[in-house]
């Protein structure tokens, strides 16, 4: 599979009761309905890391069911433990996603040699295609040249995202990548349009959430070749971006699209939801967006 294109990052709809289905279901239309070439469930800012295996199944059979096909399903698995990765996918692929992405583990610092073996070990147990998910800020790995070299002659191995943040990484991978079925996708929001004119493929995009319309026009404007309103739009993602770093991720992103009409609960504890001092703040953000959205008139309650 070649993966391309703008692909949501979605945040993971959560109530009292865990997975809210109904406010999944509508954001998963709303997404497909704006023309999002794909959804990236159970990353960073889907709280992966604080969901139950009955959470994440549950994600993944909502998600897949009311895609219905339409666009692809890639789906975190990744973790420690590689026989714990291997059973995830495994029950993943068994509900119908077309990809999983795969973080590098966290916590422990391991070898070049060991990473290599714990992504050979998960592809020969696994059937599903598998993109590698490099965000060393978080995990304290990094998937090096050297690690690169080896991982991309596995055929099963289809894709990197990249969220390192550093042009210079995803140029690395650029430049290593022999391989016509190999994606090469961004994971830094504020890089899309950089990380294409080098030859990226796409991004997996967090913004998208909310500024659906703003990063697919990034993408549409760059394949058109019209790289003054391309450098336009990746400008004004930035507003934004400021304001998601007001609190802990997924924390701004999960109470914007509440203002917007999707309600996705708060985030998982130990992060917490947005304190009312910024809710002002984050209105008057949105604000700047809501012509090229097509927001309606921010919802009063959250």
């Amino acid at each position: 599979m070649k993966i391309t294109g703008i692909i949501t990052a979605m945040v993971t709809p959560l109530s009292e009761n865990g997975i809210d289905e109904a406010a999944t279901r509508k954001l998963v239309n709303k997404l497909i309905n704006d023309g999002v070439h794909g959804l990236f469930i159970l990353g960073t800012n889907g709280e992966f890391y604080a969901l139950s295996e009955e959470e994440k199944l549950t994600l993944v059979k909502i998600v897949v069911d009311e895609a219905a096909g339409r666009v692809p399903i890639f789906a975190g698995s990744g973790g420690i433990s590689t026989e714990a990765v291997i059973q995830l996918t495994n029950q993943f692929a068994e509900l119908g996603v077309d990809a999983v992405s795969i973080i590098t583990p966290y916590l422990i610092k391991i070898s070049d040699g060991e990473l290599i073996q714990h992504y050979q070990t998960i592809a020969s147990n696994t059937n599903l295609p598998i993109i590698l998910y490099n965000i060393p800020a978080n995990t304290k790995i990094s998937i090096s040249e050297q690690v690169f070299k080896e991982l991309i002659k596995i055929p099963r191995i289809v894709g990197i995202k990249d969220s390192s943040g550093q042009l210079e990484n995803i140029q690395m991978y650029l430049d290593l990548n022999d391989r016509a079925d190999f994606s090469v996708l961004v994971g830094s929001d504020s890089l899309i349009l950089p990380a294409l004119q080098k030859g990226a493929d796409g991004a997996v995009a967090a913004t998208s959430n909310v500024l659906t319309k703003t990063d697919l026009g990034i993408y549409q404007a760059y394949l058109a070749n019209d790289l003054e309103k391309a450098a336009r739009l990746q400008e004004s993602i930035n507003d934004f971006r400021r304001v998601l770093k007001l609190a802990t991720v997924p924390s701004v992103l999960k109470y914007s699209l509440g203002l917007t009409g999707i309600p996705v609960g708060p985030p998982k504890s130990p992060v917490r939801g947005v304190t009312p001092e910024l809710d002002t703040e984050i209105r008057n953000t949105l604000a700047l967006y809501k012509e090229i959205e097509g927001m309606e008139k921010l919802s009063c309650k959250n």
